[in-house]
């Protein structure tokens, strides 16, 4: 269909043309792997920092469970009118 000059010369021009579409295209699949990666990381991030609270305020709440004092002892402390 195309010879000679005009047709090697239409040809370079598609190939440069397909090739930026190509890169722009790779580039902006890029952008947007970037963006999820991101979004998972952030969501990744935000969960571990939820489960380490749970994890000490359940250690806090054993702790202070264990350690509470008997009320047996404090209502008897009471009654003799000792100091806490």
């Amino acid at each position: 269909m195309f010879t000679g000059l005009a047709g090697a010369a239409l040809l370079k021009v598609l190939e440069a043309l397909f090739n930026a579409f190509g890169a722009g295209f790779n580039d902006w699949l890029a952008r947007k792997r970037a963006e999820n990666n991101l979004y998972d990381l952030g969501r990744a991030e935000t969960t571990s920092t939820i489960n380490k609270e749970s994890a000490d305020a359940e250690r806090r709440a054993n702790e202070a469970a264990v350690n509470r004092p008997d009320v047996s002892a404090v209502v008897a402390g009471m009654e003799r009118g000792d100091t806490f």
